[in-house]
């Protein structure tokens, strides 16, 4: 169990985003299949401008981390064309991150 996390650790870090260093805020929820008995993801909450303005919650499929650091999680919220052919990252979690109601 030496690579595991709990979801109370998880919960204490930040997400940021790699592609531009944009902070979401502390996982708010996992999703996970009952089905497949698998995690899916995790729900990050997503900081809108303006005052009035609401807060939505952003669905990160597992994919799309690139790092679960001692403080933040790395994830890529990049799109298509941002990220530079030598990255290593896998291009299949572009475009997955998604609003969760």
């Amino acid at each position: 169990m030496g690579d595991d996390i709990s979801f109370c650790e998880l919960r204490k870090k930040e997400v940021v985003n790699a592609a531009d260093g944009t902070k979401l805020g502390h996982i708010v929820d996992m999703i996970i299949s009952v089905e497949n008995k698998k995690a899916l993801g995790l729900v990050a909450p997503v900081k809108k401008g303006g005052f009035f303005s609401k807060e939505q919650n952003l669905f990160i499929p597992l994919e799309c981390i690139i790092k679960i650091g001692e403080d933040v999680i790395l994830i890529d919220m990049s799109s298509p064309g941002d990220r530079k052919d030598d990255d290593k990252h896998d291009d299949d979690c572009r475009g997955k991150c998604k609003l969760y109601d």
